[in-house]
């Protein structure tokens, strides 16, 4: 009996030791949860990091979904849609960029039907930041707000307009006048946000980001699937890459823009080697080229770059192409 009676305390034990364990993993995966009444959805893992990490609640607003497959330029992502922008999950990218942002300014105009290279180009002012490559122009207000939020893609807590850019990217429009829910407001539009002069508020509220991840939800019409034609599926090679824009001689604190052409829906990187090492110039990340097979990277060449001519390599699939920025 005493052999028995061991053997069933040793199972009483074992049970209760497998079920504190089941308890605490499930207390962990709670405690890794940020939840928020305001729109009953919750943040966790990466994208909760992401998120508290570079600018939470006045950056991205609340969230108005939960963690989902998300179909972005005909591929599947785990993704999560907030008030003000989207956050995509790329684990095929070494972290920061496992996390990457929608293009929510640009999505929401081509929503409205509005072609933003038509808006009309700005001049370089004193005080503000000019950039070149798309005629546009950064001033006052907007200028103040754009500087300090950014993505901390180095992790040394500092600033940097690389890192504006990452964030905002690069400015679409000039400060122009629009109605926003019935109001007319000072706006500029960007890349991955607009932004609004709001002058009855107090700085820093005085500008304020659009709730660009709000108005797309509300406006994209409901999906019903139809069945699909049968057709042949054939593998996708990855074909020539054509350098369609190449940087060219950029001063330093300006913007380098390159623009290639490849095969629709491949993943492309690109790496400059400057002097000091290669670098793959913050707020660069990996890119799908579009329906189009288009692709496009711009980035600022820091203050402190050596001058010289840098190769720039750019990498699509198992495809590689050389270019380079001269730096004066």
């Amino acid at each position: 009996m005493i052999p028995r009676l061991r053997r069933y305390v040793l199972f009483i034990l074992s049970l209760t030791l497998l079920l504190s364990l089941s308890a605490l993993g499930s207390a962990r995966a709670q405690t890794d949860q940020r939840c928020f009444p305001e729109t009953n959805f919750c943040i966790a893992g990466r994208i909760r990091a992401f998120w508290e990490h570079n600018g939470g609640l006045p950056v991205f607003g609340y969230p108005t979904g939960p963690q989902q497959d998300t179909v972005i330029e005909d591929k599947s992502f785990q993704a999560q849609t907030f008030e003000r922008n989207r956050l995509e999950l790329h684990p095929e990218n070494q972290s920061p960029y496992d996390v990457l942002l929608g293009r929510l300014g640009v999505d929401r105009l081509t929503q409205q039907g509005r072609n933003w290279f038509t808006f009309p180009k700005g001049q370089a002012q004193d005080g503000c930041r000019s950039f070149p490559a798309v005629g546009h122009t950064i001033c006052g207000d907007i200028l103040t707000a754009w500087h300090t939020n950014s993505l901390d893609l180095n992790g040394d807590g500092q600033t940097t307009e690389d890192e504006n850019l990452a964030l905002f990217g690069l400015p679409i429009s000039e400060l122009q006048t629009e109605t926003i829910q019935g109001k007319e407001y000072q706006v500029q539009w960007f890349e991955r946000a607009r932004f609004e002069l709001h002058p009855e508020n107090q700085p820093p509220y005085n500008v304020l980001l659009g709730l660009l991840g709000n108005e797309i939800r509300e406006t994209t019409p409901a999906f019903t699937p139809s069945p699909a034609p049968a057709v042949t599926a054939t593998p996708m090679q990855t074909g020539t890459i054509v350098v369609t824009h190449a940087p060219g001689t950029v001063r330093r604190g300006n913007v380098a823009t390159v623009s290639i052409r490849t095969t629709p829906g491949v993943t492309c990187d690109i790496t400059v080697e400057y002097k000091s090492g290669p670098s793959r110039a913050q707020g660069l990340y990996p890119k799908q080229a579009d329906s189009n097979g288009e692709v496009s990277w711009s980035w600022i060449v820091g203050t402190r770059t050596t001058p010289g001519s840098w190769p720039v390599i750019i990498t699509c699939g198992n495809q590689t192409v050389n270019t380079e920025v001269t730096v004066p």
